[in-house]
């Protein structure tokens, strides 16, 4: 998506405005939606790394002498301790939401404020077409703040799904890693 310039919905009609709004408010709802379950899976990833590096320290703890299975063992755990840390910097890590709603004084500022009756020729010569009124220019400057929100959530939502998909690769190649090491650790005893 593209960042559209503060004028892009000015020329648009009311019934398209109503349109929009709702279309944009729903689409911000359905990615938050989508997140929401990519971070609830990185948690869950999370808990499933976190018993298996609490369980292979455990048998490393039990083991007297180094061997194989020893060096299998230590490379699987440090590399699932990587990828947990991985998953939780990349992933999991607290990030700004966007809304959907915009505070008041967002939408009202200072110069809504002192905006006169003849202000809306600026407006009408950049290409408005509503009423000469204060609300239908605020929604129509609301939904380039709603498709930016959308644009900004959508980026998240990539990055998120890009770093859970390559935790989990490292997830799952953790065990081959630490079968490879065992196995030329015995080879080399």
């Amino acid at each position: 998506m593209r960042e559209l310039p503060k004028v892009y919905f000015l020329g648009v009609d009311d019934e398209l405005v109503d349109y929009l709004e709702k279309q944009g408010e729903e689409t911000i709802r359905e990615i938050h939606l989508s997140n929401k379950t990519n971070v609830e899976n990185g948690y869950k990833l999370l808990n499933i790394q976190i018993v298996g590096i609490g369980s292979s320290f455990l048998l490393l703890t039990q083991k007297t002498n180094f061997d194989f299975l020893t060096a299998g063992i230590t490379t699987f755990t440090l590399l699932w301790t990587w990828c947990a840390i991985y998953l939780v910097c990349t992933g999991l890590s607290v990030k700004v939401r966007g809304l959907i709603n915009a505070p008041p004084d967002h939408l009202y500022h200072e110069k809504y404020k002192d905006m006169e009756p003849s202000s809306f020729k600026i407006f009408a010569d950049a290409g408005y077409l509503g009423p000469d009124k204060l609300l239908p220019l605020i929604r129509r400057y609301r939904l380039v703040d709603l498709s930016d929100t959308a644009r900004e959530l959508l980026l998240e939502n990539e990055k998120i799904r890009t770093s859970l998909d390559k935790a989990r690769m490292y997830t799952i190649l953790a065990p081959v890693a630490a079968m490879f090491i065992s196995a030329v650790f015995l080879y080399v005893q």
